[in-house]
């Protein structure tokens, strides 16, 4: 049994997280681990691969297409999950726990640092918000997960066998180890690389986030296979909510970027190259097109969308420039095409026009490129199946050709964000609404201030499956509006066990102008809206809810360690 466990622990294990990782398995010709961590500079050098991790921008395809598992945008073909055609993973966890122990080596040898504590714990602190990182993706994915304390040996049969834990104790072990980085963080303005450094702005928004999330989910799962038995919301929403005071109260740089322009401030921060003087963005990663480090952002968000499109869900979740409902249904009957979409820049919230392209916007200044009809007809690479063309993450004085060319940063927290996860935590917890922090939102675009408005008066009401308050309703389309295309709609559906948002729906488009391609003949619903995936999906997504929210198991994994169960629904 023992052999057995060890030939599992070099496959699993050994293998590490990145191939040219001396520390996991060291070369006899390279420095031993026990020889390593002598330094500030060892352990500086160790966290630095962490950063890999970090979300980044697209070479090779929009950033945004990273949130096709939900209802905000949609490709040609029908997203897998939303569809219920994932399938059984054949696999191990290798790629999942690589890193949990590449990160628990350090966690194992940082205190061997002959240096002063003060030169090192920024990197002690990095190690724990990069093992908080890397669990809170292994929690989203299977949910229970086994917690490693330290880096596995050969010799820990017990531990390589072990059944899972529970997905809130490894929530709270998260909570735990952001706790501790915040004491160790540096701040974003003393942090080695500023706002490109794990900071302790950006531990203090990680942990509204996984707080929340837990919240959610344990409060909306309560009732179905995915909750955890005797497990506490509010506790979780207690420590959001916690978490988010600290950061919206304490001694640190924040803000939301304003420069007084509600036209093109929100579209101008995500397009923009240099974010470390924006108090918004607590982490970013950094681009530079000089040293040929860049992206193709511009390319695919302008004359190449790849059949990527928003929905007609998304952009009827705006309120009017007046902060009320707009009965967009009615008015798309007699405004369609281009009219339509340039009574969106007219008549709705500011975030939209700055969020999907509108007819006579420039694409780019150097070369005159202006927007002048959606390609709803264009090849594969050329199409966008919806008619809105989504905007956001392009900057038009930079290249629009594939050519790795642009180099607007990929914000990977920002603190509207983090004012969204503590106004949406302290009304689960007491409704309480977080009016001050969410008119921040909203005054930055020129919107009347945040008002709950009766969600049975809405037009366009969507229906979660089960009731909230109209306060909390109205939270959750703030939250949609301001985070849409930033890759946490995913999350956000799965929380809230929300699958009655596009269970039997089909995403659709624009009301279509035959007058404007009149040779076309585009599928439609029955209220005129292009309806892309009417064929392929006749009776909507199938998404199975009693299993579709967590992956499998492994069956690899589930005929090594005979202690591991499969998720359900698998």
């Amino acid at each position: 049994m023992k052999n057995t466990l060890k030939i599992i622990f070099i496959l699993t294990f050994f293998s590490g997280w990145s191939c040219t990782d001396f520390l996991d398995k060291p070369p006899l010709d390279q420095i031993g681990i026990d020889e390593y961590w002598k330094s500030t500079v060892d352990l500086k050098n160790y966290t630095a691969k962490f950063y890999e991790s970090l979300p980044y921008h697209e070479n090779s395809m929009s950033t945004v297409g990273r949130e096709d598992a939900a209802n905000n945008v949609t490709y040609r073909t029908a997203n897998s999950i939303l569809n219920g055609e994932t399938t059984l993973s054949t696999g191990t966890w290798q790629s999942g726990f690589a890193p949990v122990r590449s990160i628990n080596i350090f966690l194992d040898n940082y205190s061997k640092c002959e240096d002063a504590y003060s030169s090192w714990k920024q990197y002690l602190g990095e190690a724990q918000f990069f093992k908080a990182w890397i669990y809170f993706d292994l929690v989203q994915t299977y949910g229970d997960v086994p917690w490693y304390t330290h880096a596995l040996t050969p010799d820990d049969e017990a531990e390589l066998i072990k059944p899972r834990d529970s997905r809130t104790v490894v929530v709270d072990s998260i909570l735990n180890l952001l706790d501790m980085a915040v004491i160790n963080l540096e701040a974003k303005n003393e942090a080695p690389w500023g706002n490109n450094s794990i900071n302790k702005e950006v531990a203090l928004a990680f942990k509204t986030r996984v707080a929340l999330f837990e919240g959610t989910w344990q409060k909306y799962h309560s009732g179905d296979e995915f909750g955890t038995t005797g497990a506490d919301p509010d506790k979780y929403f207690q420590a959001s909510v916690d978490a988010g005071n600290e950061l919206i109260n304490g001694d640190y740089s924040v803000g939301i970027y304003s420069t007084g322009n509600p036209d093109e401030d929100y579209y101008d921060l995500f397009g923009t190259g240099d974010m470390g003087a924006i108090d918004e963005v607590l982490l970013y990663r950094a681009y530079n097109v000089g040293e040929f480090i860049g992206h193709n952002q511009n390319y695919y968000g302008t004359t190449t969308p790849s059949e990527l499109g928003a929905t007609w869900s998304y952009v009827t979740s705006h309120l009017g420039k007046d902060g009320k409902p707009m009965d967009y249904i009615a008015i798309s009957q007699s405004v369609k095409g281009n009219d339509f979409l340039e009574m969106l820049a007219s008549d709705v919230d500011l975030r939209l026009r700055q969020s999907i392209w509108i007819p006579g916007d420039v694409q780019h200044y150097p070369s005159d490129v202006v927007f002048e009809f959606p390609p709803l007809f264009a090849g594969s690479r050329e199409n966008n199946p919806t008619g809105f063309q989504i905007k956001k993450y392009t900057n038009p004085y930079q290249e629009l050709g594939y050519a790795n060319a642009n180099d607007a940063g990929r914000i990977v927290f920002r603190y509207g964000e983090a004012l969204l996860n503590y106004a949406e935590a302290l009304v689960e917890l007491n409704g309480t609404v977080a009016y001050d922090e969410l008119n921040l939102l909203r005054a930055r675009v020129g919107m009347p201030q945040f008002e709950v408005l009766s969600q049975d008066a809405d037009p366009n009401k969507v229906d979660y499956g089960y009731p909230i308050s109209d306060a909390l309703y109205e939270i959750r389309r703030e939250r949609r509006v301001e985070l849409a295309f930033e890759v946490l709609r995913e999350q956000d559906w799965k929380r809230w066990a929300a699958h009655e948002l596009f269970l039997n729906m089909r995403p659709k488009g624009y009301p279509f102008n035959s007058a404007e391609f009149p040779t076309e003949d585009p599928v439609l619903d029955e209220n005129g809206l292009v309806d892309p995936l009417q064929i392929e999906l006749p009776n909507g997504y199938n998404f199975n809810p009693g299993r579709n929210y967590l992956e499998s198991v492994p069956q690899t994994e589930l005929t090594l360690n005979p202690n591991l169960d499969q998720n359900p629904g698998w």
